[in-house]
């Protein structure tokens, strides 16, 4: 259609819309007049448009005869019709082709429906599918045109219900809906991460599975925002027609402006909205876009938790009316109404109307931020949609640490007046004589006190059960003020505070107080000095727990330097930069310099604290870690077991580090073979976390992953997936999106999928654990090369060969040169590149395979 035609086209069927239905066809007579391929275009886009609701319509019920199902497209057969869509028609088939059982969705556009412009909106889908890959997306598996020309879509089969009905027949409380929202973020941001605009986010386009794992579907008015990709779309977004569902579009769509991801943000708050209270918005009962235009750039959004308490009548698809009521949406969250109503006052109430703010600029800067202030919400933290006064964060502090939260508070004003004090007494010394003796000496304990306060809230000490941070962050301010003289206390506050926040879990909050500290020590002690290489260190150690190895290690190198060169004698500081940075290089696969660097540690720590002290059990800890990786098993149980019995003798056995002990104990016993002993000290390592970090600590969803793994060794798959899908979503909550031990389950539930023949998912959860493992670790990393091998088997049992064969070769190479030709993972590949070969005829490379085969099993 030439571009005068289509604007011809847009035009009378834009000018249509503003009329009634009844009225239409006098209309399109007087502007058609005797051109009956226009009335016929623009006609087809009318019908289009007035059947464009849900991704999955009802099947209407027609008598007549689907010419399609029974039928083979490629090598799908088509068993019936799941629904229909505004361009095309939806199936259910399945891979028929005797390589392998697969569910598969089928859309085909519907004949009548190919005009130019509604072409390039199927075939702009297609695309935007074939761009995303991630486990809460629908999949885009294959495409084609049938042998009547028509375009088709093959997309993975989700099996599942539209958000909203899935937490209500589940009965969610409003956290658990909350939560499962924050995943349905995770797929949207990234679509956006990719440059992709869904534009029609809504409950019907979001299925959740019998697992509860939500799946994002139809990008068929997806907009492209990468600049190379947008000649593809050329006339999707500017046509000024509605490809869209009223109810959950921003006044920015509605107008007709132009479309960000700000307006898939308000989407998801509209989203939200009904999700937690049972009702929509707006109330949208005219068909008319000027009526509808009108509700949604121009009326105020009432608060949710005002609109959970009132009643409305709300039409069914059936004719009839229901009637909606506090009560009947508290039966559906198993909660009472009066806590509904308190949880949704407030914050929650905030969090949804910044995201549906009509003025796109005011909205959430992305769906990242979105899903983190919920998170921050539901663990008690401040949320940024709210104004941070220093009476909503101390009502804050109170939700969260309602016990002693008095107590508290009385012993951190003693703390501050004691501060000021001391500080005020040092600076009157400080004219006398003797000032540098005795401002030294006030310094001291004033740092001390400080200190000891502060390490107090660390949970490997107490547990989770911490009540001072948030006022600490007051005091620490208070006493800027009054110290504004003092660099080195501020130095030494801004240190503890950092690190007290790191072992907390709070990453955001810990990183301005480590890099303020070393911005001081620098202009106080210059860049070569032992207070420099401490800030390094601490910051290291930051970078090391949020999974950028690449950088944790470049700063324990620098602090490493410093140390060596600025110190007389071995400290406890250089002990325990060498202990990290040891760490660091085990992560990295460099076994032999970490085993070196671990025992120059141990050396230190026993000279300086004798034999019996938590210091060198935690070495012995680590190095046993490095001589596990290094396979030698003997010696490292020897390690672990000298360091539990320290840390038991020091703290008793509900400790977090001897639960770290039981944790790795269990590794040798899994490698051994011994998997019921495995399984019984992987989950005392998980009791002993929970009970002393709180079920939001990253540590938990690590023995999560771990209690995941040793069920897969174990055979039970079932009660693997259970635990690897918790991890991951505890990972979710607690960890960046790239960090190692989001790699770790992934890869693990990855393997968990192939041995149930769930083929899909396996490469979706293992392409994710390489994204992140190639990110993070070293080219040559071993766990790189198998988790390739990995990948390649899933996509060998989808029949991709040639995708398959890059993986397998990879993977088997890597495996290799790191684990040696007789490691079980070097078999397994040789094994699959065996029947890849024979599968693809290739008998040259079947007999290679074979003889390498044989040769790693002698």
């Amino acid at each position: 259609m030439k571009e005068t035609r289509f604007n011809k086209v847009k035009s009378i069927f834009e000018q249509a819309l503003e009329i009634e239905s009844t009225q239409r066809e006098k209309f399109l007579n007087d502007k058609c007049r005797t051109d009956s391929k226009l009335k016929k275009e623009v006609q087809s886009l009318l019908d289009a448009y007035g059947k464009s609701n849900d991704f999955l319509e009802p099947p209407v019920k027609e008598k007549k005869i689907d010419p399609f199902i029974g039928k083979h497209i490629g090598n799908y057969l088509i068993e019936e019709e799941a629904g229909t869509g505004g361009m095309g028609i939806v199936y259910r088939g399945r891979r028929d082709d005797k390589e392998f059982e697969q569910k598969v969705a089928l859309k085909i556009l519907r004949q009548g429906f190919t005009t130019e412009y509604l072409l390039k909106r199927f075939q702009n889908e297609r695309q935007t599918l074939a761009n995303l890959q991630h486990p809460n997306i629908a999949r885009l598996l294959d495409g084609g045109k049938t042998d009547d020309g028509l375009p088709y879509l093959v997309m993975e089969y989700i099996d599942g219900i539209p958000l909203t009905e899935f937490c209500d027949a589940n009965k969610l409380t409003i956290k658990e809906r909350l939560e499962l929202f924050r995943t349905v973020c995770s797929a949207v941001q990234y679509a956006h991460q990719n440059l992709v605009v869904h534009r029609d986010i809504k409950p019907g386009n979001v299925l959740v599975n019998k697992e509860g794992s939500p799946k994002l579907l139809d990008f068929g008015i997806a907009k492209l925002l990468d600049e190379d990709l947008l000649e593809a779309s050329k006339g999707l977004t500017k046509t000024g027609v509605w490809h869209l569902t009223p109810e959950y579009a921003s006044p920015e769509q509605i107008k007709g402006e132009t479309i960000t991801t700000a307006s898939d943000i308000y989407s998801l708050g509209v989203m939200l909205y009904q999700l937690l209270t049972g009702h929509q918005p707006y109330r949208i009962t005219s068909s008319s876009p000027v009526a509808i235009s009108k509700i949604i750039t121009e009326e105020k959004i009432v608060k949710p938790s005002e609109k959970f308490q009132e009643t409305e009548e709300i039409a069914t698809a059936d004719g009839t009316t229901k009637e909606i009521t506090p009560e009947s949406i508290s039966a559906t969250r198993k909660e009472k109404v009066e806590k509904i109503y308190h949880h949704l006052k407030g914050d929650i109430d905030n969090i949804i109307l910044k995201a549906m703010n009509k003025d796109p600029s005011r909205r959430y800067v992305s769906v990242e931020q979105f899903s983190e202030d919920i998170r921050r919400h539901i663990i008690g933290l401040p949320v940024i949609a709210c104004k941070e006064t220093v009476g909503y964060k101390l009502s804050k502090f109170i939700h969260r640490h309602k016990v002693g939260f008095i107590s508290t508070v009385a012993f951190i004003l003693f703390l501050i007046l004691s501060v000021i004090i001391i500080a005020w007494q040092a600076n009157i010394a400080s004219e006398e004589r003797d000032n540098a003796r005795i401002e030294s000496k006030k310094f001291e304990r004033v740092n001390m006190f400080l200190q000891g306060m502060l390490s107090a809230v660390d949970p490997n000490e107490l547990g989770r059960d911490v009540k001072v941070y948030d006022i600490l962050e007051k005091a620490d301010d208070d006493i800027k003020t009054e110290l504004k003289d003092q660099p080195e206390i501020e130095a030494n506050i801004s240190k503890t505070l950092g690190n007290t926040y790191v072992s907390l879990g709070e990453y955001d909050e810990a990183k301005p107080h480590l890099y303020n500290s070393l911005s001081i020590n620098e202009k106080l002690y210059g860049t070569e000095s032992k207070q420099v290489a401490q800030s390094l260190h601490d910051i290291g150690l930051y970078y090391h727990w949020i999974g950028d190895y690449n950088l944790a290690d470049s700063l324990y190198s620098k602090a490493l330097i410093i140390y060596r060169k600025v110190l007389a004698d071995p400290t406890t500081a250089l002990a325990e930069n060498l202990n990290d940075y040891a760490l660091i290089q085990s992560d990295l696969g460099a076994y032999d310099n970490a085993e070196e660097l671990f025992r120059e540690s141990l050396v230190i720590f026993r000279n300086i604290d004798g034999e019996r002290n938590r210091n060198v059990a935690s070495v012995m800890n680590n190095l046993a870690i490095t001589l596990h990786y290094k396979n030698e098993l003997e010696e490292a149980e020897k390690y672990y077991l000298k360091a539990q019995e320290i840390f038991i003798e020091l703290f008793g056995e509900n400790h977090p580090e001897v639960g770290s002990t039981f944790n790795n104990l269990a590794f040798v016993y899994m490698d051994k073979d011994n998997y019921e002993k495995a399984e019984e000290h992987f989950y005392k390592s998980y009791e002993i976390k929970i009970s002393l970090k709180g079920e939001d600590h990253p540590d938990v969803g690590l023995a999560l992953n771990n209690l995941g793994a040793i069920n897969f060794r174990k055979g039970d798959y079932e009660t693997a997936k259970i635990y690897l899908l918790r991890a991951i979503q505890q990972h979710q909550k607690a960890l960046p999106e790239d960090h190692a031990w989001r790699s770790l389950s992934h890869f693990w539930l990855g393997k968990v999928y192939l041995e149930t023949n769930e083929f899909s998912e396996a490469e979706n959860n293992l392409r994710k654990s390489l994204r992140i493992r190639e990110k993070v670790l070293p080219p040559e990393h071993n766990s790189i090369s198998v988790t390739k091998g990995e990948l390649g088997i899933s996509l060998l049992k989808q029949s991709n060969y040639s995708e398959a064969e890059k993986y397998l070769v990879e993977g088997y190479k890597g495996s290799y040169k790191n684990l040696g030709e007789s490691n079980e993972n070097t078999i397994r590949f040789i094994e699959h590149l065996i029947l890849l070969y024979e599968k693809t005829g290739n008998e040259n490379l079947t007999s290679m395979y074979k003889s390498i085969y044989s040769s790693a099993k002698q």
